[in-house]
């Protein structure tokens, strides 16, 4: 069973705890019907939840301090600067390596953030608790600061395959701005990984495919494809000063649908080309994405922006990651594993780069309007990269370079899952977003390397 959590901060804190039984309708371990844990309000920093056997624990643990690595920069902060301040975004795989850091960039420009993760075990999920711990200690210094006039955040454990969850975060939402409804959602969650063996379909196509139509489900639900209301003001903070704003789901999608390209493709990746024959049972599923959410726009009115991330890295990465599984192997003296002659390339995006990406995506409307960027469709598919190949040569040599130590490289054949390269053509992410990564990957790399260092290879203790 899971323990469902909400932690806010503005105004009294509390604590939720929501039985999650394996099936629909069955009884939770305490007896009682799915979602049956009474709230209690415990304070500020809850430790325990009493009342039921299964949640008499410590639930949060972690440093309460500010974050030491901020992606962030206020040259990333001033690029996605908004007027409408004061929104409540719903951000699905909080919990994540680029969940968190949009979750504290939202935060940091002064918009109301519900998070949710259901923290699948796919990698240790102290990771997660150890990222959500950073995206509270940025929550408590901002309220620190702002006082009452501080954004509103909240936590969720929550599963996206759930209708039921998602309708308790976008009634969280309504809560934050005196019941105006949510009308933004960043679709995060999923399952990663191009290698994933094909025995593991089922689980990619429930946590990628299955979710993100159970989001789109919800977004239709809680009225995302209403334009009556589009020119219904939001309360800005409790100001009074409303403005206009429209239902728009921004959600991730990935380089890997492009496969490997066309036969004897050199250049860019551009978002009209052909993604159709994916090299990866992910890469299947992420593109699956896209086409359920484009059949949203047309039958149910939504706008949804499909943003294909290419090689994400900085501090939080995924253990699972090569910036993480090189990392620990070279400081430990042990063998790498080279796929080919080094020659292979991605376009490795830092993840400040790629969160501001996210959030120009989420006001794309708003800002067309104001003339900021040029008017795009009601459903768009956006790259996010760096448009910067490295090959692997030049990549393990950076990552052993900074670390100070010398790889040991076991070379094998590249798998069939590994395109040869991937190369984000930006044309379209500058001219409907102004999107303009700043961050070279030499200084990319070394801020993951300061973060791993300092948490997973020296850690010295919160």
């Amino acid at each position: 069973m899971l323990a469902g959590q909400l932690h806010t901060l503005g105004g009294a804190s509390q604590f939720i705890a929501a039985c999650h039984p394996l099936q629909r309708n069955a009884a939770t371990r305490h007896g009682g019907s799915r979602n049956t844990c009474i709230p209690e309000r415990i304070g500020r920093l809850p430790q325990a939840v009493p009342g039921c056997a299964e949640h008499e624990r410590t639930i949060w643990t972690g440093p309460r301090r500010r974050a030491r690595f901020m992606v962030m920069t206020e040259g990333h902060l001033s690029a996605i600067a908004k007027a409408p301040t004061g929104q409540t975004v719903i951000v699905t795989g909080a919990a994540g390596f680029i969940g968190s850091h949009t979750c504290e960039a939202l935060l940091r420009r002064g918009d109301n953030v519900v998070a949710i993760d259901s923290f699948t075990p796919h990698y240790d999920p102290a990771r997660k608790h150890a990222n959500l711990a950073s995206v509270q200690a940025t929550a408590d210094a901002i309220r620190h600061e702002a006082g009452p006039s501080a954004p509103k955040y909240a936590f969720l454990e929550a599963d996206c395959c759930r209708a039921d969850d998602l309708d308790r975060a976008f009634q969280i939402g309504a809560t934050f701005s005196a019941g105006t409804p949510v009308r933004r959602m960043i679709h995060l969650a999923g399952r990663a990984g191009v290698r994933a063996p094909a025995s593991e379909a089922p689980n990619y196509v429930a946590m990628n495919v299955v979710a993100t139509t159970e989001v789109l489900e919800a977004c239709r639900r809680h009225g995302f494809g209403d334009r009556a209301d589009a020119g219904s003001p939001v309360d800005q903070g409790g100001t009074g000063q409303g403005v206009p704003i429209v239902g728009h789901l921004a959600m991730a999608s990935s380089s890997s649908v492009y496969g490997g390209g066309p036969p004897g493709w050199k250049g860019p990746f551009h978002e009209d080309m052909p993604a159709d024959r994916p090299l990866s049972v992910y890469a299947a599923t992420k593109r699956a994405t896209e086409v359920i959410a484009h059949a949203y726009t047309r039958v149910s009115n939504l706008r949804v922006t499909c943003l294909r991330f290419f090689t994400v890295v900085g501090p939080r990465a995924r253990p699972d990651l090569t910036p993480s599984m090189f990392g620990s192997a070279i400081w430990a003296g042990r063998p790498i594993t080279q796929f080919g002659d080094g020659s292979m390339a991605r376009d490795y995006t830092f993840v400040g780069d790629t969160v501001t990406g996210i959030l120009a995506s989420l006001d794309r409307f708003e800002r067309a309007n104001a003339g900021i960027v040029e008017h795009g469709e009601d459903y768009e598919v956006i790259n996010l990269g760096n448009d910067r190949p490295i090959t692997l040569s030049q990549y393990i040599s950076t990552l052993s370079g900074l670390l100070d130590r010398t790889p040991v490289i076991n070379q094998i054949p590249v798998p069939p899952s590994e395109p040869h390269s991937t190369w984000a053509d930006l044309t379209k992410a500058r001219r409907l977003l102004a999107y303009a990564p700043a961050t070279p990957f030499e200084e990319a790399l070394a801020s993951f390397v300061d973060w791993y260092r300092a948490t997973i290879l020296e850690p010295t203790g919160a």
